[in-house]
């Protein structure tokens, strides 16, 4: 019976472990590494801000293994040996292997930025989870956002409508935020920021971030109460740890194995797509789980490997609070109630899944 190990619970190590007994049927022993919890990122920002309760995107690691007959190690990874097919704990363990997958996630990223202690990065979640209780702690609080993409206007956007928060301020270095949407979208998002009394302040270059103030390239300091760090994000720094990849991921073909270690997979933001590039977001986990999981029963059955392919457009709906939301695909949008009330359906929808 071969070992499988399944290093992380992101979104498509969830579908492996709900389908965990087909995978049983396929003769794998199947064990996940990973924490009790997953957040599920979609809900990230409003729950940090406080919009909704903090569990609302929590799903419970443990009971979904158990229930499908699966040995949960509740740790984080700190080792892996992909000649030896060992994989070692941070509290000593070693786990072996004959097949491995990493869906390890990603984290907030600032290449030539200095970054300071005490400012809070979208991405781990982990990290983003302690805002609301320091917005409790600092009535009245001053908050910068650094980066002006989606997840950064999404903050903004919450804050504003907070009470108890004072100034909210976001940072883009580009010369427009939400450079990725739809012109008539972007003005929209903009005129809601303006409308919420978000200042907003484009090329500003962040040389220096700090728990207490940010130093622009162009001499401009800012201080504030709270900083939250949202530029692009780059795979977990574990990878670059590890040796297994570098910021850009862990390099898989579009079988979704290793380039260079067919027995290892990887999925997700911590995984480099080498046939092309991809953003990342979450609909590539979800996507890929199902994959994933084709390419392990067919690997078992010594049949041929499924193929990932990316669809060309994808939908995003931003959650910009008081009951609003964008909706993206491609060059088309729409603004308001049914956007926002479309995310919460398609959210809770896919949280039944492992609930």
């Amino acid at each position: 019976m071969p070992d499988l190990l399944l290093v992380g619970a992101g979104h498509a190590h969830l579908h492996l472990i709900a389908n965990a007994p087909d995978l049983a049927s396929a003769g794998y022993r199947v064990r996940v590494l990973a924490p009790r919890h997953f957040d599920y990122s979609g809900l990230a920002s409003a729950t940090a801000a406080g919009s909704v309760p903090a569990d609302a995107g929590r799903i419970d690691v443990r009971a979904l293994a158990r229930r499908h007959g699966v040995e949960l190690v509740e740790d984080t990874l700190s080792g892996l040996d992909l000649l030896g097919r060992c994989a070692t704990t941070a509290g000593g363990a070693q786990i072996e292997y004959d097949v491995v997958s990493l869906n390890i996630g990603s984290i907030a990223a600032a290449p030539g930025m200095e970054v300071g202690a005490g400012v809070l990065r979208v991405k781990p979640l982990a990290d983003l989870a302690s805002l609301d209780t320091r917005l409790e702690t600092i009535p009245g609080a001053s908050v910068t956002v650094v980066g002006g993409g989606s997840t950064g206007i999404e903050l903004a956007a919450h804050l504003s409508g907070r009470g108890g928060v004072g100034t909210v301020r976001l940072l883009d270095s580009g010369s427009e935020i939400g450079a990725d949407l739809p012109p008539g979208a972007r003005r929209r998002v903009v005129r809601l920021l303006d409308q919420r009394g978000v200042e907003v302040c484009v090329d500003a270059a962040v040389r220096t971030v700090t728990a207490r103030q940010v130093d622009l390239d162009d001499g401009r300091t800012m201080p504030h109460d709270i900083a939250l760090l949202a530029t692009g994000l780059a795979a977990s720094s574990l990878v670059s740890e590890l040796g297994i990849g570098d910021a850009d991921g862990i390099p898989v073909t579009a079988y979704l194995q290793h380039v260079d270690h067919p027995d290892t997979y990887a999925v997700g933001d911590c995984a480099h797509f080498t046939p092309q590039p991809l953003p990342r977001i979450g609909v590539h986990g979800v996507r890929q789980g199902p994959v994933l999981l084709a390419s392990l029963l067919a690997r078992a059955a010594d049949a041929a490997l499924p193929t990932y392919t990316p669809q060309d457009r994808a939908l995003a709906v931003l959650d910009l609070g008081d009951g609003v939301g964008l909706a993206v695909r491609g060059r088309l949008w729409w603004y308001g109630g049914t956007a926002l009330r479309l995310k919460r359906w398609i959210d809770r929808r896919w949280l039944a899944r492992y609930r």
